[in-house]
């Protein structure tokens, strides 16, 4: 049945359901609306098996119909439409139907893309024509469906409409300002030429497009061919003027704003920088540069359902407030219309108002006018805003419901509403809606050298969003709470905890209080996600953790404070002459010897207020005789009263305390108290005189992430006793250093505060212990000295790490995995960990050098230390490194245990790439152009020789003008041989070449090679951007072009390739193992190829012991017998070096080259090898079918260049060429000559420009 019988047949019937998906102009309530889409189903399955379809599980349905649509065969267009209508039931109850979705996605499986194509345009079409809002709910959805199963399934969204993403970010609006900004850099240094040679200053806009701009939309460069404008140089004027466009920039992420927004009854906005911690600890850093950007939530958010007149004070037990702070209109307009401002003016009078006052005054009064003069100046403060449905079951939920009191390891005060799936399922939908509102607006502000700070448990997930959208963005996270969640947070609470696992792992560095707590998320990491890899660097203490491709920095970084301000107050006379009337005023009716216990805190019940309440009780009852002596002022600021748990903790500890009071009393001094009990907080300059006035201070949460106000009362007063619970992260990190010692304990610990008696005890301890009479067994009031001598040591430390070490620590890039620390490289496994982590870093260099982004200055040291390790580590005078292969130094066997390698190509490399970055960095519009020519000085025939065969090759490149279609093999003919395949990493100065090569001279460029894809394969190996060209794998068997475009060789079935998958999973686990550790490095490594697996098992050195690789050989059998009992899909072959595992359809095959692989591709992407020239390079004969393929389709337009010395390969590769009459055939020495007629080549004046194909998405750089 076609579209129109199906039409026809909807238009028989009088049902609603026949209306197709996405073409319905009402919305229905959402029980018609699971009704329709389930009848919808029924309907379309029964027409096409022409009998009658009770669907009981619409998922069931999803997964018939995709099976049906994925068939491509007359019955599919039906299919799609019964797809689309549970699409459509998805986008209409996202929170509802979120199992539903999910099954859909999985339903669609590789197909995905093809389904986008079709249904993204219908998704359009109705937001356009009904009003509707189903591309922003369909973008929220699959980022939700990523967050919950840990995918990147919205990229295949990209993939089919690359506009989606474009128009999301607002890229094209970025990139011309990023371009006109680069514009304006490369014309200030035209100018500053001129400048220098006539005198005289040229005009900026004067200067001709064309001598500075490549104008080309082929290139994403603002200068010719490779010029590359990185930053650096001299500092001309011009560059001063834009030189803010290079720098760094921190954009800081926080659920709470750094001010405090107020709007008094007149209708003015008032504006007041905030006091609280996070502000204190991040505002310097911000403070520093206007250009760094603050994002918060102001509070101001939309809620169009209600009306100002629906407000109540009253919440559920979720504490979820159903007060509405603001309506959707105060934000574009904030002040009241009030007329009455120019009634009694003549109307004369009224008109020169209006013109000249009023919309003054309005202005002055809007709150949009109000922000911009806060970021005029200082940091820019930009708001997000969200839903206030979603903001109330964010924050007042999930936040503060339940992850406040999960973290704080406090399950008892988690809300109970969360005992119902189906509120948990809401309110977790709106936490991660609020991070995705969140997260677009970063990503929306951020430039690529930008670094992106998220705070606090509020934005979690805000990470793994965002580089779902650019993944090459630098965001770090610093969790300011403990990180302490009981065993039911990942099984009771599943649906969150996994996700935030996950979500925290894709943050590029991750900062906690506590070594303690990033040691409990790192135990919940290798409990919940077995297959993340953990390293550990004990010389800086970070730990790395690599998870599902993405690798993350754990570090530890105590909170501080900024010691200046305290200190400036507390020297302050006035403040001396206050604490000293504080503490006349609260000791007037206690005898002599007695204590001030102060302590301070919102009033919240992680901070322990109830359980110091009953140990004071206990205290007095113990120890009669400190009645009429010692004092406890209790400053509890109230907050949160409209949640239930909030306000009942409060009231109990207000009854206590109040009970407290007038139970405890003295007969010797009647007039005493023990306890002072309030609810208002402090102005710091009080706060501060209490910290003077105060003997002990007291700091005793039941949980905390480090707690500030424990610093800031020994940082003010050296001279006071410190009580600290052990639930403090000031304790944790105090106990660390060293100040709480058998021999020397400097402060008083509470191990459990839940332990009254203990508790009670500490309080005597604090009060008047002497440790120089303790051998009496007498208890003495505490010397004066003997406190200050420990107390002195704590502020000494405290003022020692102030808040600028802590910022500066986190935000200093070194200590992350990113960047390369000097090392020492003694195994095996060291080497090739080395060598990957340069990969990293010369990935990030060819992104910033293309962009025309500043090149960072970690780069150069990161290459430099990793240079530095090799030659330290190479035996003396020498390129030749020998290495152990285990951490064992001896074996039964007596085998050899050392690797050698002569790692004189690596090091070459590294070389080259240093002297790269700094020609990059220099004010010269030619610098690549000269670092080119410099390649000359690594020739073996010398300078002169090497420019003779640039010349001559790009002679032939010129000849041809631009290549439609280019196939190169890699490893020999672009890349030198390295001593391994792991160590072939791509130089970076290389992969720009190749880079502007394709983009300026190759409408399709594809790399053939008989590595495998991933797993030590070519895309571990390249440094290329994404998109840059094609990869074909395992001969051209496999290929990749991103990562919603990839297709192999269909020859072997997709349940043997699965069978094939799940043994390649446990031969990784076994090589996990220590005792197989080594076989991951030597030789060929673990390889996955297309229908086969390869595990190295000897290496040319004999390295490995022969029991180890009988050892190994063994176990590999075990696991394709355990993964293929009957043997009827994989089979081990043992060879001389390594073991195979195959398919045993391969092996029944053809023998496959390169050509067949140009073929496959050809035959994929509907590529015409006729239409244009063609470009073939290779160096062995292996790549011979690659070009012999090409010159039969078109023989005339083959242009092909060799790296080889080889006179037998030369005549081979000639007489190949001869046989279909082509003569454009050149041989060059080396890579390095292939690679310098390339840059010659790119930087010429191109007379034919090829169309850009359909499939590449030129913004992107992707197929």
């Amino acid at each position: 049945m076609n579209g129109s019988e199906m039409n026809g047949a909807c238009a028989r019937s009088a049902s609603p359901i026949c209306e197709k998906p996405f073409q319905r102009s009402t919305r229905d309530p959402d029980a018609d609306v699971a009704r329709r889409a389930k009848e919808y189903c029924s309907r379309v399955l029964a027409k096409m098996s022409e009998e009658a379809k009770d669907i009981g599980d619409i998922s069931q349905a999803a997964e018939q119909l995709a099976l049906i649509w994925k068939k491509r065969n007359k019955l599919s267009e039906i299919a799609f439409e019964g797809l689309l209508a549970i699409l459509e039931l998805c986008l209409l109850q996202v929170n509802e139907q979120v199992d539903l979705f999910s099954r859909l996605i999985n339903s669609l499986a590789f197909n995905s893309v093809s389904f986008w194509k079709l249904a993204v345009p219908r998704i359009y079409d109705s937001d356009l024509s009904h009003g509707t809002a189903f591309r922003e709910t369909l973008l929220f959805s699959l980022a939700l469906y990523d967050v919950n199963n840990g995918k990147n399934r919205l990229r295949e969204l990209y993939a089919a409409v690359p506009g989606v993403r474009q128009s999301m970010l607002g890229i094209h609006a970025k990139k011309f300002g990023e371009k006109y900004r680069h514009m304006q850099m490369s014309r200030s240094r035209a100018s500053s030429r001129l400048a220098s040679r006539e005198g005289s200053c040229e005009d900026l806009l004067a200067l001709d497009n064309d001598t500075v701009v490549d104008d080309s939309p082929s290139s994403d460069q603002g200068s010719e061919g490779l010029s590359a404008s990185a930053g650096g140089g001299s500092a001309t004027s011009g560059q001063r003027e834009h030189s803010h466009h290079h720098k760094q920039r921190v954009i800081n992420v926080s659920n709470a704003p750094p001010v405090s927004l107020t709007r008094k009854d007149s209708g003015l906005w008032e504006i007041k920088q905030g006091s609280g911690g996070l502000v204190a600890c991040v505002d310097p850093v911000m403070s520093e540069d206007h250009d760094n950007i603050w994002l918060a939530n102001l509070g101001l958010n939309f809620d169009e359902a209600k009306s100002e007149e629906d407000l109540h004070l009253s919440t559920n037990s979720l504490g979820l407030p159903i007060i509405q702070q603001a309506r959707a209109g105060d934000v574009f307009h904030v002040i009241e219309e009030n007329d009455k401002k120019i009634d009694g003016l003549t109307q004369k009078q009224k008109d020169v108002e209006l013109v000249v006052g009023y919309d003054a005054i309005q202005r002055d009064m809007s709150l949009l006018s109000v922000l911009n003069d806060y970021n005029r100046s200082s940091y820019k403060l930009n708001p997000v805003f969200v839903s206030q449905e979603d903001y109330n079951s964010y924050y007042g939920g999930i936040s503060n419901g339940l992850l406040w009191p999960a973290l704080h390891n406090l399950p008892e005060h988690v809300v109970k509403d969360y005992d119902d799936p189906n509120v948990l399922n809401d309110h977790w939908c709106a936490y991660v809606r609020v991070n995705y509102h969140f997260g677009l607006n970063a990503v929306r502000n951020a430039r690529p050298q930008d670094f992106i700070w998220i705070h606090d448990y509020h934005l979690m997930l805000t990470g793994q969003i965002m580089r779902s959208l650019d993944s090459n963005l630098e965001v770090g996270f610093f969790l300011h709470i403990p990180f302490q969640p009981p065993p039911e947070f990942l099984t009771k609470y599943k649906m969150v905890g996994d996700p935030i696992l996950r979500g925290i792992l894709r943050f590029n560095k991750v900062g906690f209080q506590t070594h303690r707590d990033r040691a409990k998320f790192l135990e919940l990491v290798q409990k919940t996600l077995p297959r993340a890899r953990i390293a550990y660097e004990h010389g800086v203490d970070i730990y790395t953790v690599s998870f599902e491709g993405w690798t993350c920095s754990l570090g530890v970084f105590p909170v501080s404070i900024k010691n200046e301000d305290f200190l400036a107050i507390a020297n302050d006379t006035q403040t001396v002459i206050r604490s000293q009337e504080i503490k006349e005023e609260m000791m007037k009716n206690s005898g002599e010897g007695g204590s001030l216990f102060f302590s301070v805190e919102r009033f919240d019940y992680t901070k322990g207020i109830l359980e110091k309440l009953k140990a004071w009780k206990r205290y007095f009852d113990n120890h009669p005789e400190r009645k009429g002596l010692d004092v406890l002022y209790q400053i509890a600021v109230t907050n949160r009263r409209t949640v239930e748990s909030y306000r009942k903790y409060q009231d109990d500890c207000i009854a206590l305390a109040e009970e407290i009071k007038e139970s405890i009393r003295s007969d010797e001094h009647p007039e005493w108290r023990c306890i002072r009990f309030e609810t208002d907080g402090l102005q710091r300059v009080q706060l501060i005189a209490h910290y003077l006035a105060m003997d002990v201070g007291v700091v005793t949460p039941a949980k905390d992430g480090m707690n500030l106000v424990a610093k800031e009362m020994m940082v003010c007063n050296p001279s006071a006793a410190l009580m600290l619970s052990s639930g403090a992260g000031t304790e944790v990190q105090l106990g660390m250093a060293g100040f709480y010692k058998d021999e020397a304990k400097c402060y008083h610990r509470v191990e459990d505060i839940a332990d009254i008696e203990s508790f009670a005890r500490t309080f005597y301890e604090a009060a008047i212990k002497d440790k120089e009479a303790s051998l009496s067994s007498c208890l003495l009031p505490d010397p004066p000295e003997v406190r200050k001598r420990d107390s002195e040591s704590i502020n000494q430390f405290l003022c020692a790490h102030g808040i600028d070490e802590w910022s500066t620590a986190f935000l200093d890039p070194s200590w992350t995995h990113e960047v390369i620390r000097p090392s020492e490289v003694r195994q095996l496994a060291d080497f090739y960990m080395l060598m990957n982590k340069t990969a990293q870093v010369r990935r990030q260099i060819v992104e910033v050098v293309l962009k025309g982004m500043p090149v960072k200055q970690h780069f150069a040291i990161s290459l430099e230390n990793a240079k530095n390790a090799l030659e330290k580590s190479c035996e003396p005078n020498t390129t030749r490194l020998v290495l152990d292969t285990t951490a064992n130094a001896e074996d039964p066997d007596g085998a050899n245990l050392t690797a050698k390698f002569d790692i004189s190509d690596e090091l070459d490399e590294l070389t080259r790439d240093l002297a790269f970055l700094q020609f990059v960095q220099e004010d010269d519009i030619n610098n690549v152009e000269q670092f080119i020519d410099t390649l000359g000085s690594f020739h073996p025939s010398g300078p002169a020789a090497y420019q003779e065969e640039v010349s001559t090759a790009c002679a032939l490149l010129t000849k041809a003008d631009h290549f439609h279609f280019f196939f190169t093999d890699r490893d020999g003919t672009l890349k030198s041989y390295s001593c391994s395949y792991p160590t072939s990493i791509q130089p970076a100065y290389s992969a720009v070449i190749q880079a502007q090569f394709a983009r300026r001279c190759a409408q399709f460029c594809a790399i053939v090679t008989t590595a495998p894809l991933v797993h030590i394969g070519i895309l571990n190996m390249s440094t290329m951007p994404e998109g840059s060209c094609a990869y074909g794998a395992s001969g051209g068997r496999e290929w990749y072009l991103n990562p919603a475009l990839q297709f192999k060789d269909d020859t072997v079935s997709e349940q043997d390739l699965a069978l094939l998958h799940k043994a390649f999973e446990k031969v990784e686990d076994l090589l996990e193992n220590p005792e197989f550790r080594n076989f991951t490095w030597i030789g060929s490594g673990l390889q996955k190829h297309f229908g086969h697996i390869t595990v190295a098992k000897q290496d040319n050195n004999n390295s490995i012991p022969h029991r180890k690789s009988v050892l190994l050989y063994e176990n590999l059998a075990r696991i394709v017998h355990d993964v293929d009992p009957m043997g009827q899909t994989l089979t081990l072959r043992e060879g001389e070096l390594d073991l195979k595992i195959f398919t045993k359809a391969k092996l029944s095959g053809r023998i496959f080259n390169k050509g067949h692989g140009i073929r496959l591709i050809e035959r994929k992407m509907g590529l015409k090898l006729t239409d244009g020239n063609i470009l073939v390079c290779g160096d062995s004969e292996t790549d011979i079918p690659m070009l012999e393929e090409c010159l039969l389709v078109a023989p005339s337009n083959v242009y092909t260049i060799w790296v080889t010395t080889d006179d037998s390969l030369k005549q081979k590769v000639s007489s190949t060429c001869a046989r279909f009459g082509n003569t454009n055939v050149e041989f060059v020495s080396s890579p390095k000559v292939l690679l310098g007629a390339m840059g010659k080549a790119t930087i010429r004046e191109l007379t034919i420009r090829g169309l850009v194909p359909s499939h590449f998405d030129e913004d992107d750089h992707h197929y």
